[in-house]
């Protein structure tokens, strides 16, 4: 009978069962050293690790509520008038009475308008100065000269004479031809018509004013 405890390896077998021994210690060594890489190249935290997703926000317009179609107005309807027969005014004719007479007014002549009588009355862009005698001017002789003047029914001055002497010939006489060739007058009215008429004018000679 056979004891297990007395059983006896052969130098083979001892060598298989060392090898198999250094098999097992190394596969444990580089399964750990697998697992250390990969925990040191985050691999375990990439397949460890949740991304959750991006939520899209989408804004939904809210539809505006459209205002209820009102209704047209009704169309008006063409009341058609009947213009009503309207009764003639009664014509009455009155027969002329055979007595009676007949009364015509003549129209009155439409009598002129007559302007009011006026006088003379001077023009004044005629009534100039006569130019200063030379001589009355060297010799310093000044003063004033009234005249007597007879207008003309068309204004012009058809007579003259010295009413007041300035105290010098010369300056009379300048005044009196210078009045009669240069002044003009309005003439008088009497009546609506024009007519002679006379008046009086003063012709001043003074050495300040001379020209």
């Amino acid at each position: 009978m056979n004891n297990p405890a007395l059983t006896f390896h052969t130098p083979l077998e001892k060598a298989n069962a060392g090898w198999r021994r250094y098999a097992g210690i190394g596969l444990a060594f580089a399964l750990n050293g697998v697992l250390v890489w990969a925990l040191a190249s985050g691999l375990a935290i990439k397949l460890t690790k949740y991304v959750p997703p991006v939520l899209e926000t989408k804004v939904i317009d809210t539809p505006q509520a459209q205002p209820k179609p009102v209704a047209p107005p009704p169309t008006p309807q063409m009341v058609k008038i009947v213009p009503t027969e309207q009764t003639p005014e009664p014509f009455i004719q009155v027969a002329p009475d055979p007595n009676a007479q007949s009364i015509q007014v003549q129209p009155q002549p439409q009598q002129p308008v007559q302007q009011a009588d006026s006088s003379a009355s001077g023009m004044s862009s005629t009534h100039t100065t006569p130019p200063y005698p030379p001589m009355a001017r060297r010799l310093s002789q000044q003063g004033t000269v009234i005249l007597s003047i007879t207008v003309a029914a068309d204004g012009s001055v058809s007579a003259a004479q010295v009413a007041t002497s300035s105290g010098f010939p010369e300056l009379d006489q300048t005044a009196l031809a210078w009045v009669k060739t240069h002044w003009r007058y309005k003439p008088a009215m009497q009546g609506g018509v024009a007519v002679p008429s006379s008046t009086q004018a003063a012709v001043k000679f003074d050495l300040k004013q001379a020209r």
